[in-house]
This record gives structure tokens, sequence and C-alpha cells, in this order.
């Protein structure tokens, strides 16, 4: 019976999902070549009827979009599992977004403080990369059984700690202001002035990474909560993070100021908020559906908050420091989550051994 629901509203929900996908690019386009526009303008807000228009159309596509996927399907959302750490991680992200938020419309000189360079807040995001890198690592070495003798699972853990690695280092210019390191001339001609390499095309890396994270740590929580098949597949069932992941990184797709003029931006914010709508639609636990639409309430009020509170920004890109913690959080507690999955796989591998002996 469900075969023959997907088979029927399968070329409506194509037709829709194309509608959606031109409108966006249309609009891109147009914004381009007709306006000529740059892709990645930064600055101040722009409010005027065009720009209104604009992130009209395009929240307007993304809800067409996702909701084509869904089509017909009827899925069952459950956060909690096995770990115990899905509520409570949630939990802590709405905490530190209440808090940040707290700090940016009551004490936006404290707000300033944490976003200046070598802050706490910056290296609270370098430490929580360094963390992922570790956690991933350990995952290879210690679970040496299990689903860690895939040797494709190893390689890819291996990846990422690699990449969480080069992430972190990259945060903190490769210490290269805590041992005082003179710039060599090769660095020379980057943004800062630093041993770093995203500062030789700061713009493009910064959202590259921001799109980037958006897709792993909230697009593809959804696409594994809508098919199945992604966990029954031991391989994508370890790397593709859990639907919990998703709403903890939505939360930092809601800290835009400077780049809120930019299509990107607005795709990954909009695309956040629909998908957490479903999330919450199609909620199993009650409490978990009320805590879903109150990230929900949370990201819509500190967009609109940092959006038309600009004055108290010191540095109109500063917000951007607190959205890289949310996201170095995000993706440490899914580094943890991984371990725990392998973990866990490597626990029931030693019963099954101890069994069979």
């Amino acid at each position: 019976m469900e075969t023959q629901i997907l088979k029927t509203g399968s070329t409506t929900d194509k037709i829709v999902f194309l509608i959606g996908c031109i409108s966006i690019i249309s609009i891109t386009l147009m914004g381009k070549f007709y306006w000529h526009d740059t892709l990645l303008k930064e600055g101040w807000p722009d409010f005027s009827n065009r720009y209104i228009i604009q992130s009209m159309v395009i929240f307007i596509s993304i809800i067409a979009l996702f909701w084509s996927l869904v089509g017909k399907r009827k899925p069952s959302l459950v956060l909690s599992g096995n770990f115990g750490i899905e509520r409570f991680s949630i939990l802590t992200t709405i905490l530190l977004s209440v808090i940040i938020l707290f700090l940016f419309i009551f004490q936006p000189a404290a707000f300033q403080d944490l976003s200046k360079e070598d802050s706490i807040l910056e290296w609270g995001s370098a430490l929580l990369v360094f963390g992922s890198c570790f956690i991933m690592l350990y995952s290879v070495v210690k679970n040496s059984q299990g689903i860690t003798d895939s040797k494709l699972i190893r390689f890819s853990l291996g990846i990422l700690s690699f990449c969480f690695f080069v992430m972190a280092m990259e945060e903190v210019s490769w210490f290269q202001r805590v041992i005082e390191i003179e710039t060599p001339t090769t660095f020379q001609d980057n943004y800062q002035n630093e041993i770093n390499l995203h500062n030789f095309a700061t713009d493009y890396i910064e959202n590259i990474y921001y799109f980037a994270t958006f897709i792993f740590l909230v697009a593809f929580p959804f696409l594994r909560f809508l098919f199945p098949f992604i966990s029954n597949n031991n391989f994508l069932k370890t790397f593709i993070p859990r639907p919990f992941i998703g709403v903890i990184g939505a939360v930092a797709c809601a800290y835009n100021f400077d780049m809120w003029n930019i299509i990107f931006t607005q795709i990954t914010f909009y695309s956040s908020l629909v998908i957490l709508c479903i999330f919450a639609i199609f909620s199993s636990i009650r409490n978990e559906r009320f805590l879903i639409l109150f990230t929900v309430v949370l990201m819509i009020s500190s967009q609109i908050l940092f959006l038309v509170n600009g004055e108290n920004f010191d540095r109109i890109w500063e917000l951007t420091e607190y959205k890289e913690f949310l996201i170095a959080l995000a993706l440490f507690i899914y580094s943890w989550d991984v371990f725990l999955h392998i973990k866990q796989a490597y626990l029931l591998k030693k019963v099954e051994l101890k069994h069979a002996l």
C-alpha cells in the first residue's frame, strides 16, 4: 500500500522539486546578471523591496523543494537513542544560544569582547574541533574490532580526523601567535598576514565552510530521517549524522548579519527552519516535538534580533565567531556520537566472540 502511494505522488513531487530548484537558480542568476550583484555580497543587511522579494522566493522554493522530498512518505522521528546524549546535547546547545542572545541584547560590550581574536570563544572553537580530531583517531586505534574491521570505515575515520586537525590548526593559525613565529613571506599576502590557508580567499572559503557544514550537519540528518536505507547500511549508518545532530547543527544557521545578503546564507537558514518543521510534524514523542519547535522559535528570534540590532556589533563580522563556535560544538557532538556507535559495535563483537568460544 505504501509503495502505491509513493508511486502515485512521485511525478508531482518531482515536478515540485524541479520548480523549487529552478526558482532558486533563477533568482541567483537574476542577481548576478540582471542586478549585477556579487554572489558573495557582504555588508549591512539590505531590506529593500527587491531583497525582500528575493528572500520570499528563496523561502517558498525551499519549502517546495524539501516537502517534495517528503512526498507521501509517513516517516516517524525519534531523536533519542541508545546513548542518552541526544536531548542533553540539544538542551546544551539551546542554553548556549540563549546565553549568546542575552549577551548580544543586554551586554553588547561583553558580546564584542568574547568575539575578539585569541578570546575564549575562538580557543573554545579550536579545542572542540581538536577534540573531534582526537575522538575520530581514538575510534580507529582503540576499537580494533567490530565495525572498524572495515578498511573503508577505518580510512574514513582517519580522513575525518585529519580534516578536523587541519580545521582546528587553521582556527589558531597553526599556533603562530602562541609561539610567536614571524609570518613567512609566502603567507604575508593573505588577509590577516598570518600562517593559515583560508585567509588567501577568506570570503570564498568562509562561505564554502558554512554551506558544507550545513549540508553535513543538517541536510544529511534530514536525508537519514527520510530514507531508511541509510540506517540499514553499515558504512552510511556510521558516518551520516543522526537526526538529533540536525537539530543541533541548525542553530548555527541563524547566526547571520554581514552575510545575510548572500543567497547561500539565506538558503541554509530557511532550509534549516523547514527541516526542523518537518522533524516536528513527524516527531513521535511529544516532548521532543516541543523541543524541536522551541529550537525553531529560538532560531527565528535570534536571526531577527541579530538583523535589526546591527548597532550592537562593534565589527559587523563578529557574529561569525559565535557561528563557528556552534558549528564546532555540533561537530564535537557528532564525533562523540560516532565514537559511541563504534564502541557499541565493538562491545557487541566481543560478546559474540565470547559466546562463540
